[in-house]
């Protein structure tokens, strides 16, 4: 098994050899120092990957041999809506999450939100980005999620959603074990709350809009915890 993964825009649609240049050329030269005659795989962050072998490494691209293209088929399609956390919390999820084959994150304004200065933001969303990247690098996937701006919660509970609608809620007498194995739903919004978790203006908001408040058990979990539980078993259930 190669260790390497890279992204590509485009990948190539016949057996000719190809490049890889930019960015990632000088990441598998200068950082992986991959060296001719081995493997990698390359992404397009669509779904799309592919084995090719390393021809030759030049100054400034890298020839490629394609040798076998693979599609990387999720059943289940997961939006996250995440409250704001601390940043350091926040980094730790979009980085799971992407592990996880999350399809799409979604930052929210909630009442216990961490603000982010307007400044910020953009910032901000290129660092959730490149960590999204590298962590679909690491694990091998074929997804690349798509990070939204953060919205008000009001303003994402406005959006169209079909399948199934969870929010996580300590409060809940409705488990979500009992939702994994009874359900499946080809596309799964799950709403998640920041430290200090939901208001209950918020809960009845999620209420009205046809989200379900799922349970994780007895015990009160981190964000991080209550999160990656979550995901862990959507995609253990529903997705590998």
């Amino acid at each position: 098994m190669t260790s390497n993964q890279f992204f590509i825009d485009k990948l190539p649609e016949n057996g000719a050899p190809f490049f890889l240049e930019g960015r990632e050329h000088h990441h598998l030269s200068r950082v992986a120092r991959v060296k001719p005659g081995e493997k990698i795989w390359l992404t397009d962050g669509r779904g799309r990957r592919l084995l090719a072998e390393v021809e030759e490494v030049g100054a400034k691209r890298t020839r490629l041999r394609p040798l076998q293209a693979v599609q990387e088929t999720l059943k289940t399609r997961v939006v996250l809506g995440l409250g704001l956390t601390r940043a350091e919390t926040f980094d730790f999820l979009v980085q799971k999450a992407t592990e996880l084959g999350v399809a799409e994150i979604q930052p929210l304004l909630t009442k216990r939100s961490q603000p982010l200065p307007p400044e910020r933001l953009e910032k901000k969303h290129q660092r959730w980005e490149a960590i999204a990247r590298e962590a679909l690098k690491q694990c091998k996937g074929g997804l690349l999620p798509h990070i939204g701006y953060p919205l008000p919660l009001e303003a994402a509970l406005s959006k169209k959603a079909e399948g199934l609608k969870f929010y996580l809620d300590e409060d809940s007498q409705r488990y979500f074990r009992d939702i994994l194995i009874n359900s499946r739903a080809s596309e799964v919004y799950l709403l998640a709350g920041p430290e200090g978790g939901w208001a209950e203006k918020e809960k009845e908001q999620m209420d009205r809009a046809g989200f379900q408040g799922l349970s994780l058990g007895s015990r009160v979990l981190r964000t991080e915890t209550a999160v990656l539980a979550a995901l862990s078993l959507i995609s253990h259930f529903w997705n590998w």
